[in-house]
């Protein structure tokens, strides 16, 4: 069966994988988390040793790659052109990462000064250690912001399709990254919120997101969910006039009316000191966005001395809402992970759980 499209992490793996020979061009819906794959092969072993270039083509003008140096060899001077330091090509004893991001933004012969490095790994006369990856990143073209790959270009790379994360997926990144509890539930509650455009025949069927046939101001991505969230943590104390005003300028009127129920519902919750202190007796949330909010804040919250009285409350939630806890907390970002990974009740219980940690 073909893939229609690849998920963040399975394209970071190609990359992994024929990047030193191969430039993987990734393409995919604005704000998913492009960019955020560089952050995915920083942490894999095997690129280690490597040193990570970030690059950003939009920035670029054709004299930002290479500038000319006068030098005098056998008494004659002549000019010679040293690369950007930028592009990681001065770091001849080590393999690079670098990162094309916006590659389909390039203005005017800032795509042709890419060619060769995206071929040869060469720029000028500097060519990068053999062990080096190069990959690059763009818009879809049919989002109507600008992103063009002429075909000369995409001759030259193996262009991929990377697909919006979905509801769960989003959610998962989202526990370990630390995302706003009330914003991953109101994900839960409105998996539409990481639709896709392509996925409607008329804009109107889904106001959430970004749609080129429509004009809206602010819209749901996965980015201005992050953002939304820093939003609600730090303006709860302004009042809710402020973080509404400030909601609707992030993710839109429909998307911010839905978070802020959530709020409201967070405020009913059992207090996190209540549910360590007496985890078999605390109240259990039974609404399924509840449910999600308390794994998001016990995944956040949990140290090493209140790990084994979480693992006694649970077991009292559904059975998705402990799936969502293990694959959250067991994900290679999660800060508390080894927290986890040394508890003895969260072993066993892993034991007896094994299934849930398979991705649907």
């Amino acid at each position: 069966m073909l893939y229609k499209s690849l998920s963040l992490q399975q394209t970071a793996d190609l990359i992994a994988a024929v990047g030193n020979v191969q430039t993987v061009l990734a393409q995919g819906e604005m704000g998913i988390g492009k960019s955020s794959m560089l952050k995915m092969l920083r942490a894999k072993p095997e690129l280690k040793d490597h040193t990570f270039c970030y690059v950003d083509i939009t920035t670029k003008d054709v004299g930002d790659f290479v500038v000319p140096k006068i030098r005098t060899v056998d008494g004659v001077e002549v000019c010679s052109f040293i690369p950007n330091e930028e592009f990681g090509f001065h770091i001849a004893d080590k393999p690079v990462v670098i990162m094309l991001d916006e590659l389909g933004k390039a203005k005017g012969g800032v795509m042709n000064a890419c060619l060769r490095i995206m071929q040869e790994r060469q720029l000028g006369t500097y060519e990068l250690h053999p062990d080096s990856i190069v990959f690059a990143t763009t818009n879809l073209a049919v989002e109507g912001i600008g992103d063009n790959v002429p075909p000369h270009a995409r001759n030259r790379v193996t262009q991929v399709r990377v697909a919006k994360p979905t509801a769960e997926e989003w959610m998962s990144f989202a526990i370990s990254a630390g995302v706003n509890h009330t914003v991953i539930a109101t994900v839960r509650e409105y998996p539409d919120m990481l639709a896709s455009f392509e996925d409607y025949e008329h804009p109107q069927q889904n106001t959430y997101i970004f749609d080129p046939r429509d004009v809206r101001l602010s819209f749901v991505t996965p980015r201005s969910l992050e953002k939304a969230g820093y939003i609600v943590e730090r303006t709860a104390i302004l009042g809710k006039d402020v973080m509404a005003h400030a909601l609707k300028g992030t993710v839109g009127e429909k998307a911010m009316l839905n978070i802020l129920t959530m709020v409201d519902m967070d405020s009913q919750l059992a207090d996190w000191d209540d549910v360590i202190k007496n985890p078999t007796t605390a109240p259990v949330p039974t609404n399924g966005a509840a449910a999600c909010m308390m794994v998001a804040k016990a995944v956040r919250r949990i140290t090493r001395d209140t790990m084994t009285a979480w693992m006694s409350f649970l077991p009292r939630l559904s059975k998705e809402a402990q799936g969502l806890f293990a694959r959250s907390v067991m994900s290679n970002e999660c800060p508390t992970r080894s927290i986890a990974a040394t508890n003895k009740e969260f072993a066993k219980w892993s034991a007896d759980n094994n299934y849930m940690f398979a991705r649907r």
